[in-house]
């Protein structure tokens, strides 16, 4: 059965009235969602989704396979005579390795493969994103890209000679293009989940806006903390599991391939739940005259010609792009800077590898207590958690006139426990944000573009970060450019209007209504 977007939705006069601030505006609620109420298995299916892909993030992609992808295209290089095997032992700082028609140094492979991946990634969002807001697309881009990903992960066992580091790098790409498109489908399910939520309906019927937007809010942020936190809990045991094998197996290239396709099949193994107990929920059929393969290009550059319309959702997407790439950014420049200034070993950073995603999970509990005894609003806290990520940054910067500031190992576990308790929880948050400012019945294709925000920001810091550091020799004085990445976003985030963005989310969808 399709849904009819305009059941959440005042008349378009309404609407409008209110925008504009109109005196004679009468108060918006949204009416009872149309759709089964959602119950403890749809809830536990879409938990499972996090379980599922978020050990990929932390054991694949963040640890084993950059560090695959290095040893064996240095395995395979030749020094720049191109004659010369590589010197393994480390002696040479110029190995070299064959990508595509060019030649390129070894340390450079993960970063093209993560380069290209997220370029693919931004097509992929936005060719398929709005096209899963119709018909019964989501859950099938959803469960078939979880497919895809897991089974191009476990593909890595067959990694088993240094020449194959070329198919190793295709692997790695077409994984990490799977693992972001799935996110797309994933954090869309979080505003529907949230608005057939038993607690919100009821809200919704007793015709009190604030009482119903109050249990809108503390639902929505409750789903999403407790996903993320399920998520790194998968993340936190898959880790172990892989330390110990790469540990008991002399931390061979293929001990770390072994790891990754374990993660591969747990992913697997666990996307059988939300197959099973997620529900479909589809959408609208597609507009009249409309093509599968074109639709969704041309919905995105429709939105994108009415950003005026949409003023607070896209200074959202502006300051997550700083956010996004500022946190991200922060934690592999602080281990780059503890493993090369430090000189960390391999054991030091696993155990720091397994600080984070446990203090994520700490976080999130800790700042959702804060939000509910202090009743503070979800911008808010996102401009809290902001401003203390701001002193990771300085602490970095510190390390210029004092003895501290990560210049002994020990700080590298302060640093992690730091970095981790806000890791978790400024995501959640956002993501919950995120579906307040969206128009009901585009969640895809918003998504896809909140997606591509965070994807398409991910190479500015780590390129600013290396410019800094080969100009001055000195990795330290990259926290400088991180404390602005992370400073300009709080500003941003000072001036969006919550409650007008929501009611331009509404007009948005009026005015875009799709035929059910």
């Amino acid at each position: 059965m399709a849904v009819d977007h305009s059941n959440y939705l005042a008349s378009d006069t309404s609407v409008e009235k209110v925008v504009t601030g109109d005196p004679s505006a009468p108060e918006l609620l949204s009416d009872v969602p149309a759709g089964p109420l959602m119950d403890r298995r749809e809830l536990y299916g879409w938990y499972a989704i996090s379980w599922a892909a978020e050990p990929y993030s932390a054991v694949v992609s963040s640890v084993f396979l950059p560090l695959v992808l290095d040893t064996l295209a240095k395995q395979a290089g030749f020094e720049p005579d191109l004659v010369t095997p590589c010197d393994l032992a480390g002696a040479s700082e110029n190995c070299l390795v064959k990508f595509g028609a060019s030649w390129i140094h070894t340390t450079s492979l993960p970063l093209y493969c993560t380069a290209i991946s997220v370029v693919l990634q931004a097509f992929t969002f936005v060719g398929l994103s709005s096209l899963a807001d119709h018909g019964d697309w989501r859950k099938t881009f959803l469960i078939a890209f979880s497919v895809l990903g897991a089974l191009s992960t476990i593909a890595l066992f067959g990694i088993v000679r240094p020449e194959l580091y070329g198919l190793a790098a295709a692997l790695t790409i077409f994984s990490n293009l799977c693992f972001g498109a799935l996110h797309v489908f994933f954090y869309a399910y979080l505003h529907t989940l949230t608005e057939h939520h038993p607690e919100v309906v009821e809200a919704g019927r007793t015709g009190d806006s604030t009482h119903y937007r109050t249990v809108r809010e503390r639902v929505s942020n409750t789903i999403s903390g407790h996903c993320f936190a399920i998520g790194y809990g998968g993340a936190l045991v898959m880790l172990i599991v892989g330390a110990l094998i790469v540990y008991f197996l002399d931390q061979t290239a293929y001990s770390m391939l072994i790891s990754c396709g374990l993660s591969g099949i747990w992913w697997l193994a666990f996307t059988l739940v939300p197959a099973l107990w997620l529900r479909r929920r589809p959408g609208p059929p597609l507009p009249a005259g409309e093509h599968y393969l074109f639709y969704s290009f041309k919905q995105v550059a429709r939105t994108f010609s009415q950003v005026r319309h949409l003023s607070n959702t896209f200074l959202f997407l502006m300051a997550w792009f700083f956010l996004s790439d500022g946190y991200s950014t922060i934690a592999s420049v602080s281990i780059l800077f503890v493993k090369n200034n430090l000189k960390a070993d391999n054991i030091q950073l696993i155990i720091a590898a397994f600080i984070v995603p446990l203090s994520c999970i700490v976080g999130n509990f800790i700042f959702l207590f804060i939000q509910r005894r202090f009743k503070i609003a979800t911008r808010n806290m996102i401009i809290l958690i902001g401003i203390l990520y701001i002193l990771l940054p300085l602490y970095g910067i510190l390390g210029f006139f004092t003895p501290i500031g990560l210049k002994h190992i020990y700080e590298l576990y302060v640093v992690a426990v730091f970095h981790g308790l806000m890791f978790g929880a400024v995501q959640s948050f956002c993501r919950v944000l995120f579906c307040e400012l969206l128009p009901p019945g585009h969640e895809n294709e918003f998504f896809g573009l909140y997606e591509i925000t965070d994807k398409g920001s991910s190479w500015i810091g780590p390129l600013v970060s290396g410019a800094i550091s080969d100009a001055t020799g000195e990795l330290r004085y990259a926290f400088y450019f991180l404390l602005a990445m992370l400073t300009i976003p709080i500003f941003i985030l000072f001036t969006i209007d919550v409650e007008k963005g929501k009611l331009e989310a509404l007009a948005f969808a009026k005015r875009n209504k799709k035929t059910a």
